[in-house]
């Protein structure tokens, strides 16, 4: 809301706008990226498994074992899904959202990484392929790491949200903070 707020001083007219769930996003994202990984990486999986860390391993073995039927099925709830954020940009010029569910984790801390992993709000631009840019907005209070929002375009969206990164990233109080490491 704070991030809403700064960017309404800054011009900008806020509109809440509904779209799918992000576990909707995530499980389409889920299927064709581990279907795609797994004909990437399969040969080598199974004859170099070694050559892989252990969390990259617990990603891409999953996908040697999806249908065909999941992959499609995911393909043709991607192309509702880029429909649906189309009509979003019917009604305004970006879309700001969160980041992530949660404040950052160190990279170091697997678990955190991969508790983590699935409450990543840039999933459904990943899904649908339009243009976004993540920025910092806040450290946490609890963690003391950095907080973050994204700002999303239609296709060939990028010079608006670079404009309006800008003039947010002026504008925030904490744009010189740093986490406490």
């Amino acid at each position: 809301d704070a991030a809403a707020k700064l960017l309404a001083k800054e011009g900008a007219k806020i509109k809440t706008i509904t779209l799918p769930s992000l576990t909707e996003f995530a499980g389409v994202n889920r299927a064709i990226l581990m279907s795609e990984a797994a004909a990437i990486h399969g040969k080598w999986l199974r004859e170099r498994p070694g050559d892989y860390a252990n969390i990259t391993l617990r990603r891409l073995l999953p996908g040697l074992f999806m249908r065909a039927e999941d992959y499609v099925q995911a393909q043709r709830r991607r192309r509702e899904l880029v429909a649906a954020v189309e009509a979003a940009f019917a009604e305004v010029d970006l879309l700001l959202t969160a980041s992530s569910m949660d404040a950052a984790c160190k990279i170091d801390d697997p678990e955190a990484v991969e508790l983590t992993y699935p409450r990543q709000a840039r999933t459904p631009f990943n899904v649908t392929g339009h243009p976004a840019m993540t920025m910092m907005c806040g450290i946490s209070k609890v963690e003391g790491l950095p907080l973050s929002l994204q700002l999303v375009g239609p296709s060939f969206g990028e010079a608006a949200i670079y404009r309006a990164a800008a003039a947010y990233e002026r504008a925030a109080p904490w744009k010189d903070l740093r986490p406490a490491l």
